[in-house]
């Protein structure tokens, strides 16, 4: 008996490419669940579902991978064939074929369904701030999609992004730069999965366009020796928007927090505001000293509090809803013509430089702005809340109008030591 016939009988798996075991078109179509092999790694895998795809199995650099090659319902068996066939080859000659699968991705992916997937990761944890969230994909489908959303992620270049930019760049100087610099984060993911082989397309641009002649625009902010106008206009006041707003002024805040307050997260005593991390823009847990102003108003706020909701200041109409972002600002507004609830902070900020001129990391403490180093680290300790304290309790005499002490060389902190902490 010769060597072939000894092989033909011989238990086990039989030698050559197995022809009479390869798929036929008609197999993939009706082929039931399971993997179903075609001979030299490619596999029909057929989901419980329905799903059928196209897998290889190979091994590369001496460790076996599967490598999805597509849908079999668009991938027809012929094509899968020359597809495994050319990633063999390459894995011969020595290459990645997962790089050359990202490139593929990079072909078939579009702008516009790229930075849909990039809007999705950056913000799919971040519950704060939700006008910004919409405001940043909002951009790009107004300017960029109708320019550059159709195109491959791969196929972009600088000239597709001018087109975007250069209708805007100077008649809408900070939207377009917002748009350049979102654009570019799409672009920086692309490269950092291996969307792209040509690199970042934005690099450099800013230098390429002509000069904005636009200047930072902040937030509209009232004078400081006008502040308690502001005061005065709302002191009698009963309204939730104006003790909201008051609030707002008193503690130096932003207005989110402020809106979102509930009773839980005042001391028994109402002396301090703990601000969980989840509510504040630095993601950490923030204590505010709540000045003698402050507190007044959280007892007027509480006489109106219900067993509806444990807001602080809710929704008048909807006591389990906080009051919107706009109702502050309107009822501002109508004392000051343009100014914004924002733009309260920068007053107090100014009031520091101007007639405290001392304690300046205070003051950004105060703000819950980082000031780096161990005073930022140690914002919450003891010491630091009473420095604040004092701080806010000269910026309520000062908003209230209680403007003596600072002008007749009064000790200012003896003032209210003498006034507030120390009643006999």
């Amino acid at each position: 008996m010769d060597g072939s016939s000894v092989n033909d009988e011989r238990p086990g798996k039989k030698l050559g490419p197995h022809v009479e075991k390869r798929l036929n078109a008609t197999f993939v179509k009706k082929a039931p669940p399971g993997r179903h092999t075609d001979g030299g790694g490619l596999y029909l895998q057929v989901d419980v579902s329905g799903a059928r795809r196209w897998i290889l199995r190979v091994v590369v650099h001496g460790k076996r991978r599967d490598f999805g090659l597509g849908s079999a319902n668009v991938i027809s068996l012929a094509d899968a064939r020359d597809k495994s066939f050319e990633m063999r080859r390459l894995i011969a000659a020595g290459g990645n074929p997962k790089v050359r699968k990202r490139e593929e991705e990079g072909r078939a992916t579009t702008f516009a369904e790229l930075a849909k997937q990039v809007h999705h990761r950056k913000f799919k944890d971040n519950k704060n701030n939700g006008k910004h969230i919409a405001q940043w994909i909002n951009t790009l489908e107004t300017y960029a999609f109708p320019t550059i959303g159709d195109l491959a992620v791969e196929d972009v270049n600088q000239d597709d992004i001018e087109r975007v930019i250069d209708p805007i760049w100077t008649t809408k100087p900070e939207t377009a730069r917002r748009v350049l610099q979102r654009i570019k984060t799409v672009f920086d993911h692309a490269c950092g999965r291996g969307l792209r082989t040509r690199g970042n397309p934005t690099t450099g641009m800013r230098g390429l366009m002509r000069k904005q002649d636009d200047q930072v625009k902040h937030f509209t902010a009232i004078e400081f020796m006008q502040i308690e106008r502001l005061f005065h206009a709302l002191k009698d006041s009963k309204d939730v928007g104006a003790l909201a707003l008051l609030f707002t002024l008193f503690t130096a805040s932003r207005s989110g927090p402020v809106r979102a307050a509930v009773w839980s997260e005042i001391d028994p005593g109402l002396e301090t505001w703990t601000i969980p991390a989840a509510k504040m823009k630095t993601k950490k847990e923030f204590i505010v000293p709540l000045s003698m102003p402050a507190r007044d108003v959280l007892l007027r706020a509480k006489e109106r509090r219900t067993s509806a909701s444990d807001l602080i200041f809710p929704s008048p109409s909807k006591p389990k809803n906080m009051i919107s972002e706009n109702t502050m600002r309107k009822l501002l507004q109508t004392i000051f013509e343009g100014a914004t609830v924002h733009g309260l902070r920068s007053t107090f900020r100014t009031w520091v430089t101007e007639i405290i001129r001392v304690d300046q990391d205070v003051a950004e403490l105060c703000l819950a702005h980082a000031v780096g180093g161990k005073v930022e680290r140690a914002y919450n300790r003891p010491e630091l809340i009473d420095q604040r304290l004092m701080m806010l309790e000269k910026w309520g005499l000062w908003a209230t109008g209680d403007l003596a002490p600072f002008s007749n060389g009064t000790d200012v902190d003896a003032y209210i030591r003498g006034k507030w902490m120390d009643p006999d």
